[in-house]
């Protein structure tokens, strides 16, 4: 259940942060974000990371009103808590906030691969193990073709050797 009372911020021309309600006290109870956001006219843009995995989140919605320019949202949540929801009314502007989350998304990131790369056991679902059974399915899958192209290679390689040792006729 999302909280309907946070104090969300929008992003004024002049470059401040304003208070703006995405919810009203009107809204009824939110069971689920994603359909609330919806019934709001947002729509999912981007998603990136994951609270599981990761430690965080970050979304961004958008939405197109009557004035037909889309508006941003943006949220990042963290173990079930979030920030405001902060609006922006151009892509630009957008941007310039993911750009401000990325090092945090980057650094979270690479902290997740070397954990799990360093765990003392194995994870069946871990980031590590998926991607050796996709590489070793994949080997696998590729390993006939890979073998004709390596083969290939090997002959016109062995044919370029013999014609440059074959004598020239005058």
């Amino acid at each position: 259940m999302a909280e309907t009372n946070r104090q969300d911020l929008q992003l004024s021309a002049d470059g401040t942060w304003e208070p703006y309600a995405v919810f009203t006290a009107e809204d009824e109870e939110i069971d689920e974000l994603g359909e609330a956001l919806r019934a709001k006219g947002w729509e999912s843009l981007l998603d990136l990371g994951s609270d599981d995995n990761i430690g965080f989140e970050i979304n961004l919605y958008q939405r197109r009103p009557d004035s037909g320019h889309p508006e941003y949202l943006l949220a990042v949540w963290g173990n079930q808590i979030g920030t405001p929801f902060l609006k922006v009314d151009n892509l630009p502007a957008a941007m310039q906030l993911l750009s401000q989350w990325a090092p945090a998304m980057q650094a979270a990131s690479i902290a997740h691969v070397v954990s799990d790369l360093s765990a003392p056991y194995i994870d069946h679902h871990g980031l590590v193990e998926t991607l050796a059974a996709r590489a070793a399915w994949g080997v696998q899958e590729r390993l006939p073709a890979l073998k004709q192209d390596r083969d290939q290679r090997d002959r016109e390689a062995a044919e370029r050797r013999r014609a440059a040792r074959t004598p020239k006729s005058p």
